[in-house]
């Protein structure tokens, strides 16, 4: 029985409101009637009307003011105006303010009983409708959970499952991953959902039992009713819905199909299947279709001589060599497809570049932001990537970004190179020292001596000395000047350490080597 709340101000009318409709052959009670408007609000929440009949013109709140409230507050109710013809305007903006219908109160209230009826109908489909989305709620709310793990206790799921309409006897999981663009509005996205839907349902006909959107960019679909050798009629249906969603809708569809299931219990296994045969390989450009082979586990095929590649390409990005390092890995890439190599493997050698370029990066004394590498993480994204062309873009940035950076690293360590020794020939002939150098041209003293001796294969301090040492020969054989002279420009602090110092590296004392020299071009 639909409840039903009536309102008048006029005593007479709410009288034959009552008396002279037979409600209960209309399927409906009276529960609660209101001499105005005030009256119905304050009760409308503990009655909870289905259907209100209300006069348009009322002290406290009019029908108008009923009308909005129903709406604005998104009460589940059917509003009936009564007016008379002089509110014939007035009625026809109530109802599009949301009022179901209005009735003239001219001849005993006729029509009020087909607008109750009206409302009766409408009230029924959107019982049944909320039952069959209650239902259909249902089911998903079971399949997820069962797919994420969540439900797994097999007496529960079996209870669960029995409850449901819902046949999984003789069926199939197939997953469909299909390229949706970050930018792809709401809208968008569900017409795109919606023509998916429809022709997979029409692909698929009676053996579709299910389908489900499990992530943004994946649909889950359960055929029921299988038979042996049914992978040729599947391969056919999908190669007909690659086809025309990669024509009509440029979308790039890759499918993984899972073994038979005889029950509800083998969902989750099955899933897990549809996904194993769906990342198999990476999509290629023209779509993707996998069946999981009952009783062998996928195997990671890798390509053999692949850590030549890896060397080779790693090499040229040291050198900051970035156009020769794509090319290679672009060769590398080609070569894997064409062996047939699994999508893990290319994604472990991809790993396997982004740990040397890292320590390369590290050693190098790359820019910071470079070793940090992109937001969410280099390596989480290369086990992300679900397209060959995707992976094959984040790499390209990962060798060109480590290239230029090895190359900014390496110009920046010639010319932190190339001051130090401008700052030992201007300063040579003072008392200088490392920590004297680093600190004119403004770097960490050890980071200036490592970085020094690795580029040059000599010291910061024997490359003074060897400045001094070759001033030193100069002026002993070129110039009249005293050794203590020499000594003294040369920034020593007497003739005594000069000396020592000349002959432990040269085998000669400064007198020696000029007497020496002179003897030597006579």
């Amino acid at each position: 029985m639909y409840r039903v709340m009536l309102a008048d101000d006029e005593p007479i009318v709410r009288k034959a409101l009552q008396t002279l409709i037979d409600w209960k052959r209309l399927g409906c009670e009276v529960v609660f009637v209101a001499s105005n408007g005030r009256e119905v609000l304050e009760h409308m929440e503990e009655e909870a009307p289905d259907i209100l009949v209300t006069d348009i013109r009322m002290p406290g709140a009019d029908g108008i003011a009923l009308v909005k409230y129903v709406k604005e507050h998104e009460l589940p109710v059917q509003v009936i105006i009564l007016t008379a013809y002089a509110d014939f305007s007035y009625a026809q903006a109530a109802v599009k303010y949301g009022a179901a219908d209005y009735v003239t109160k001219t001849g005993a209230l006729d029509g009020l009983e087909s607008a109750v009826s009206r409302c009766c109908s409408q009230l029924e489909k959107e019982r049944r409708m909320e039952g069959e989305y209650g239902r259909e709620e249902a089911v998903e709310n079971f399949l997820r959970a069962v797919l994420d793990g969540s439900l797994y206790d097999e007496e529960e799921l079996e209870q669960r499952y029995r409850a449901l309409p819902l046949r999984l006897e003789n069926y199939l999981v197939l997953l469909f991953r299909f390229r949706l663009s970050p930018e792809t509005d709401s809208g968008t996205r569900s017409r795109i959902y919606k023509s998916l839907s429809d022709f997979l349902a029409m692909a698929f006909e009676e053996h579709m039992e299910k389908m489900l959107f499990i992530q943004r960019d994946m649909l889950c679909v359960l055929l029921k009713g299988m038979e042996e050798g049914y992978e040729a009629a599947v391969r056919a249906k999908c190669g007909q819905i690659i086809e025309m969603m990669d024509n009509f809708m440029q979308l790039f569809v890759c499918v993984g199909v899972s073994g038979m299931g005889r029950g509800a219990g083998d969902l989750k296994r099955l899933y897990e299947q549809a996904a194993s045969a769906l990342a198999y390989r990476f999509p290629d450009g023209t779509g993707k279709l996998n069946f999981y082979r009952e009783g062998t586990e996928p195997e990671e095929i890798r390509l053999p001589g692949e850590e030549k590649w890896l060397e080779d390409i790693c090499g040229a990005v040291e050198k900051g060599d970035a156009e020769k390092a794509v090319s290679l890995f672009h060769g590398l890439l080609q070569r894997q497809k064409e062996y047939g190599c699994t999508a893990s493997a290319v994604r472990n050698s991809g790993m396997s570049l982004q740990e040397r370029c890292r320590k390369l990066l590290l050693e190098g004394e790359a820019d910071e932001r470079s070793r940090q590498g992109r937001p969410g993480g280099i390596a989480h994204q290369i086990y992300g990537c679900v397209y060959l062309e995707e992976y094959s873009l984040l790499m390209e940035s990962l060798l060109k970004n480590t290239a230029q950076a090895m190359k900014g690293a390496a110009q920046g360590k010639e010319s932190l190179i190339n001051a130090c020794l401008r700052c030992i020939d201007d300063h040579y002939r003072e008392s200088l020292s490392v920590s004297d150098i680093a600190g004119r041209i403004g770097v960490n003293v050890s980071y200036l001596s490592r970085i020094f001796r690795e580029e040059t294969g000599n010291t910061i301090i024997h490359t003074i000395n060897e400045k001094k040492l070759s001033r030193a020969r100069e002026y002993l054989v070129q110039t009249d000047m005293k050794i203590y002279e020499i000594a003294e420009i040369l920034g020593f602090e007497n003739v005594t350490y000069f000396s020592h110092f000349f002959k432990k590296h040269t085998g000669l004392s400064p007198k020696d080597y000029k007497d020496k020299t002179e003897h030597n071009q006579k």
